[in-house]
């Protein structure tokens, strides 16, 4: 094994502490070469979908080194509601609220999220996985890194506006933002 190799699986299990990760891998030039499954009990990591609940991204990167094509909100979960897929072009939600609610986008590309804001309150996601092929699923040995899954958990929010926001770190470079009224 390599020492970029060994650097980057230290960094992706040192992470997985701290963010949430659902899955580790060792991952050289964005492939993942093994993927190894983390237990955690995070609210976060229980309600993370595991299939590809994602619409097609429209514009399909090449490669795994291309900037953002792709930014959305994706899923709702809470307590009271259960899980909702976000429609492209939807603006608010069913009537969410409860113990938890918990907020997923889907990040085609590479790109650093911003935190995301609710009511006055602003988070870093709170949990992290990366994601392969144009559908953003769950990757395998062997596939090229696409996107990201992230999660945002503002358990105790009951309503308002969320708003997150990304900036592209390759080709094409830009900011993409999303939000949604949660009722």
């Amino acid at each position: 094994m390599t020492l970029k190799t060994t650097l980057l699986s230290t960094i992706l299990l040192s992470t997985s502490t701290f963010s949430g990760f659902a899955s580790a891998a060792d991952v050289e030039a964005g492939v993942v070469k093994r993927v190894v499954k983390i237990g955690n009990s995070s609210s976060l990591a229980l309600n993370a979908p595991e299939s590809n609940n994602i619409r097609k991204a429209s514009s399909v990167a090449r490669a795994a080194a291309s900037g953002v094509t792709y930014f959305e909100i994706g899923i709702v979960y809470s307590t009271n509601y259960g899980q909702e897929i976000i429609q492209e072009t939807q603006t608010s939600t069913g009537d969410h609220g409860g113990a938890t609610l918990n907020v997923y986008l889907w990040q085609y590309g590479y790109g650093n999220p911003t935190n995301a804001t609710m009511n006055g309150i602003s988070k870093a996601a709170g949990y992290t996985q990366y994601r392969c092929g144009s559908d953003l699923h769950v990757c395998a040995s062997g596939e090229t890194i696409t996107g990201w899954l992230y999660g945002y958990d503002f358990s105790g929010q009951e309503s308002g506006q969320f708003n997150v926001g990304t900036n592209s770190t390759a080709s094409p470079f830009g900011y993409w933002s999303d939000s949604i009224y949660i009722n």
